[in-house]
């Protein structure tokens, strides 16, 4: 049986995974708009194609996270079906 290695992410893919940090700076949600003051806790993400990343505040993050579950079921039914 040929090794196969480390098992990939739709997540983390191979651009980085996404990294919660606290804004050392007042910065914008790329998501909503709002404000992330400093000192806020915040969540980056990684732009796929590019070396840039993206900032969110934890509540579209919890949105993200849930279209993402959304998503995944839907991947599993359709590969269960074949």
């Amino acid at each position: 049986m040929k090794k196969r290695g480390k098992c990939p992410s739709l997540v983390t893919g191979n651009h980085g995974k996404p990294v919660f940090k606290v804004a050392g700076r007042k910065s914008t949600c790329k998501r909503c708009g709002c404000d992330i003051a400093k000192d806020v806790r915040c969540v980056s993400i990684p732009i796929p194609g590019s070396m840039g990343r993206r900032t969110y505040c934890c509540s579209c993050l919890l949105e993200i996270i849930q279209q993402s579950r959304l998503d995944l079921n839907q991947l599993e039914k359709e590969c269960n079906n074949n």
